[in-house]
């Protein structure tokens, strides 16, 4: 299995996730995390590097929040 080939399945199943995120009233986070993931991988599947480097990176600032909660909880219990 080749790069392109696991970032169109990466890309699909992101997407995937969105819709259902927004089926089951997700908070905006997750939501908009899995949203720009997806375009992201779809866009590395269509050769747009740059593209995908900037979506995947504003998921990661998007999600931020969430994950300094998370990492919070984890060290103080």
């Amino acid at each position: 299995m080749d790069w392109e080939t696991l970032y169109l399945i990466a890309g699909v199943l992101f997407i995937l996730a969105f819709l259902l995120d927004i089926k089951a009233e997700e908070n905006r986070y997750e939501t908009l995390k899995d949203l720009f993931l997806g375009i992201g991988f779809l866009a590395w599947y269509l050769e747009g590097q740059i593209t995908g480097i900037v979506l995947i990176a504003t998921a990661t600032l998007v999600y931020y929040p969430e994950m300094k909660k998370a990492w919070i909880r984890r060290r103080y219990g």
